[in-house]
């Protein structure tokens, strides 16, 4: 059998020539299109007729080339700070000063005020759920409270979640400073724990409000990129994959997954997923400017594989695809398929080497 594949009659598979029709298979290689459904990926096949002509025109060839091929999408993305979380006051009181959007509160600043004391911002992961004080059991409060005390330059002994006479020493210590009475011990509601530095998005409270309920809406400081895909490309953003961003700016940096969820109900562009990506360098991160950003996913990739442009590929008469040598003795291969990318497709089969010259549509 001939490197074409047989037709039922045993005979070469033959292509009609008056008749042979060449399809343009376009690159499944994801192109991203903005539209008020969100980012789409789409693949495109187009009909192209040859039917001959008096006058003969020259043929476009390409040649069979090794190459490295990446699938990959492009879609547009927004720089900014993420989705904000609310801040719940749980101290008896009434507001007497709130920070103004747009504000950064680090670490044992003043968040807002409650009876003109301030209410500082600790980090850590577990909020506060007690008093905190002498006699009071070891534990995770205890141990977020020794460790902010710590980074601000406050000697605690052993910083352990044990309450002890240094952590006690301490908490004065950082009272006095902030104004307050030093009694070296933490009422519930005195601080608000938080996983970072924040950014003041929106203030929900009023001056002259109850302090006992949302006060603030915040965010992390640093700047991240959100970007919508459709369900079908899931796979090119997987958690801790790498991205490319192209900046509004016309720099290019690199990012990385963070998460991918579905999308919010009243996201205007209605994608069906919602990724959430960080720069790489978390010093850009807060340097640069909120906007439009272009995120390219990169997928499946294949090395030194065999490839030509996906305008050569013929549809056979007997189902499948083929490709036109220009010179050999067999002038038609049939072919297999493999990853598209980049205007290029992978192909097998009998006959197809590197440095071929074929026929492409022209």
């Amino acid at each position: 059998m001939s490197a074409a594949t047989a037709d039922r009659s045993g005979g070469p598979v033959r292509v009609r020539r008056e008749r042979r029709r060449r399809w343009l298979l376009g690159s499944v290689v994801a192109v991203a299109v903005l539209t008020t459904g969100g980012a789409t990926a789409y693949s495109r096949l187009q009909h192209v007729s040859a039917e001959p002509t008096r006058k003969a025109t020259p043929r476009r060839t390409a040649t069979v080339v090794r190459t490295d091929l990446v699938e990959r999408i492009v879609v547009d993305g927004t720089v900014g700070y993420g989705r904000s979380s609310p801040v719940t006051g749980r101290r008896a009181g009434t507001i007497t000063w709130l920070p103004s959007p747009g504000a950064l509160v680090g670490r044992g600043e003043r968040l807002y005020s409650v009876d003109a004391d301030p209410v500082p911002l600790l980090v850590g992961d577990t909020p506060m759920y007690r008093d905190i004080g002498d006699g009071v059991s070891a534990g995770p409060d205890v141990l977020v409270l020794e460790r902010n005390l710590d980074a601000l330059g406050y000697d605690v002994g052993t910083v352990d979640g044990r309450f002890r006479s240094g952590t006690r020493r301490a908490l004065g210590e950082w009272q006095r400073k902030l104004g307050l009475p030093e009694t070296g011990r933490l009422a519930l509601g005195d601080v608000v724990v938080l996983p970072g530095e924040v950014r003041v998005d929106k203030v929900t409270g009023q001056l002259g409000g109850s302090a006992q309920g949302e006060v603030l809406d915040v965010t992390g400081v640093g700047r991240l990129v959100r970007a919508g895909l459709e369900e079908a490309q899931r796979r090119f953003a997987r958690p801790a994959a790498k991205v490319r961003l192209d900046l509004a700016d016309g720099r290019s940096t690199t990012g990385t997954v963070r998460s991918v969820a579905a999308a919010d109900a009243d996201e205007e562009d209605r994608a069906a997923l919602t990724v959430t990506i960080d720069f790489t360098d978390p010093g850009l991160a807060t340097k640069v400017d909120t906007g439009p950003v272009t995120v390219r996913f990169d997928g499946v990739s294949r090395a030194d594989a065999l490839a030509l442009p996906v305008e050569a590929l013929l549809a056979l008469r007997e189902g499948g695809y083929g490709i036109e040598a220009v010179e050999g003795e067999q002038r038609y291969h049939a072919v297999e398929l493999g990853l598209f990318a980049d205007g290029m497709v992978e192909v097998s089969g009998d006959g197809v080497v590197e440095g071929m010259t074929v026929v492409v549509a022209g």
